[in-house]
C-alpha cells in the first residue's frame, strides 16, 4: 500500500514545532523554533511556511496530503482563524487561507489539545477508551475531550477550553484572555509566579525566613 504523508504543526505561545509524518504514525523529520511574536500574524504565517518547507525538503512538498495546524487559543472554525490567542500580543490570526495560498495544499486548523487527544485515541494510551480527557499545562492550560467515542467541540468549537473555566469567583488574577478568575490565570506556566505572589501577600516576612526563599535566592 502506498504510504501517505502530512505535516503537523504545533503552534504555542512560546514555541512552534513542525513535523513530517506518515499514515503509520512515524515521524520522519521535525523542526522547532521560538514563536515569532514581534512581526504580527503575518510573521507567524511566514514562519510556518518556512518550517513546512524545511521538513518536506527531502520528500518534496508535492507529495504531502496536507498540513494540520494544532494551535493554542480560542478558534473560529467557520472563518478558520485563531480568534483569541491569550499568550500572544495580538488577537486574531488568519491561519488556514494564507497557508493554503502559499503552500498549495489543504490546511486544517484544530485546537492543540483536541489534536493531542486524537493522537492518544489513535496511537496512544486512549485507544481502548470511548471517554477520554487530555489536559496540558504549558504556557497556558488546555484540554481535549472524547465523549462516547466522539471528539467534543460544542456549539462554537471551543467546549474543551478548560483553562478558561472560572475557578475564583473573586477574580483576583487576570487571565491572558482579558478575563479574571480563570484556571489559566493561576496554574499555567506563564502565571504560576503570579499565583505564588498572591498566596504570599501579607506573608512576605514569613517567606523571607523560609527554606524555599533560600533555595530560590529570595525571588
Amino acid at each position: 500500500m502506498k504510504r501517505r504523508y502530512a505535516v503537523g504543526i504545533d503552534l504555542g505561545g512560546t514555541n512552534v514545532r513542525a513535523a513530517l509524518g506518515d499514515d503509520r504514525g512515524n515521524v520522519l523529520a521535525r523542526v522547532e523554533e521560538k514563536t515569532e511574536r514581534r512581526k504580527g500574524p503575518e510573521g507567524i504565517v511566514k514562519q510556518l511556511v518556512r518550517m513546512v518547507l524545511t521538513v518536506t525538503s527531502e520528500l518534496g512538498l508535492e507529495r504531502i496530503e496536507g498540513v494540520g495546524v494544532a494551535s493554542a487559543g480560542t478558534l473560529d472554525p467557520e472563518r478558520r482563524v485563531i480568534k483569541v490567542f491569550a499568550n500572544l500580543p495580538f488577537n486574531e490570526i488568519p491561519i488556514v487561507d494564507p497557508l493554503e495560498r502559499e503552500l498549495k495544499v489543504p490546511v486544517k486548523l484544530l485546537n492543540d489539545c483536541s489534536t493531542a487527544v486524537v493522537g492518544e485515541k489513535t496511537f496512544g494510551a486512549g485507544r481502548d477508551f470511548e471517554n477520554l480527557v487530555y489536559i496540558t499545562i504549558s504556557t497556558g492550560i488546555g484540554g481535549g475531550v472524547y465523549v462516547d467515542g466522539h471528539l467534543l467541540f460544542g456549539k462554537d468549537g471551543n467546549a474543551h477550553e478548560v483553562g478558561h473555566m472560572t475557578i475564583d469567583m473573586e477574580g483576583r488574577l487576570l487571565c491572558g484572555c482579558g478575563k479574571r478568575g480563570h484556571w489559566e490565570a493561576y496554574c499555567s506556566g506563564e502565571n504560576i509566579p503570579n499565583y505564588a505572589r498572591l498566596l504570599l501577600h501579607g506573608r512576605e516576612k514569613e517567606f523571607e525566613e523560609s527554606m524555599l526563599s533560600k533555595i530560590v535566592g529570595g525571588d
